[in-house]
């Protein structure tokens, strides 16, 4: 069979013959591949100029994709007689398609949505370490897509959370805006230890920790205002609670910080005589 006849016999099957098909299958595939390369380097130049962050590229260009793939898809279809008509027929009725899609993924467009919402008033970007407090969901944020958001939790586990369910939560942000945090460090004693000395001890492990930050002001300082100051926090039933409130640059540190004082005055607490007390009652038998 010669060429020519193959040519006539595939013009059944392809609008330009198989030839015709090959060419505008190669021009369409270069096109998608150097339109992708260029969206792409457009971006990744926006984010370098600080014109926007990495959530709003990562998602902008995802965006941009799905458009191209789309076109470069209707241009292919388009060149194969079978479905050229079935795909002119859906963009002659792209109104009744695209409310019975709209029906059908409701979902999917209100992920979609949602995700232009996070990616436009940005309450979190890829990097942040977030709490979900009603999902009892805690990690930092590793990828913000189309669908859903990806949260890598301390475990190292992924959690795959739809766009429309970060959008509605109430969540708790620790890198949004000023990083550093003050962390309550809440330690008991018996009624009988000495208060004052466990204070003295706490203030002592405290201010020797490396990832402790100083933030009073130069007036505080002249002032003499303690840069660690514990309190009585509360009488309990079997404790004396006594609190101190630490800053650390973020919440990282302040959550290794706090882990490295618990063991030190636990520690300390023993080889001074300083009680831990555990919760007990104590029983009067009348006869």
């Amino acid at each position: 069979m010669s060429l020519e006849q193959l040519q006539e016999m595939s013009k059944e099957i392809f609008e330009q013959g198989i030839l015709g098909f090959a060419i505008t299958l190669l021009s369409i595939s270069v096109l998608t591949f150097v339109a992708i390369k260029l969206g792409k380097r457009f971006f990744a130049s926006l984010h370098k100029r600080h014109r926007i962050d990495e959530m709003t590229r990562r998602f902008s260009f995802r965006i941009y994709s799905v458009f191209i793939y789309t076109f470069a898809i209707f241009g292919v279809v388009t060149q194969i007689v079978p479905l050229k008509s079935t795909a002119l027929s859906l963009l002659a009725g792209s109104g009744i398609v695209v409310l019975f899609i709209g029906f059908a993924a409701q979902e999917a467009f209100s992920n979609i949505i949602a995700g232009f919402f996070i990616s436009f008033f940005r309450p979190f970007s890829v990097g942040d370490l977030i709490n979900l407090p009603g999902q009892n969901i805690s990690g930092r944020v590793e990828d913000i897509n189309l669908r859903h958001t990806v949260v890598r939790t301390f475990e190292n586990n992924r959690i795959i959370i739809p766009n429309a369910t970060m959008n509605k939560s109430i969540l708790e942000n620790k890198d949004f805006g000023e990083r550093k945090v003050c962390n309550f460090l809440i330690v008991s004693v018996s009624y009988d230890s000495d208060v004052d000395k466990a204070k003295a001890i706490i203030t002592e492990l405290a201010l020797n920790h490396p990832k402790l930050i100083d933030v009073r002001t130069p007036e505080d300082i002249e002032n003499n205002v303690p840069q660690v100051n514990p309190v009585l926090f509360s009488l309990n039933n079997s404790s004396v609670d006594l609190r101190v409130g630490l800053w650390t640059k973020d919440s990282t540190d302040g959550y290794f910080m706090l882990s490295d004082l618990r063991d030190s005055i636990k520690k300390r607490f023993d080889k001074e005589g300083i009680e831990i007390p555990y919760p007990y009652q104590n029983i009067v038998i009348k006869k």
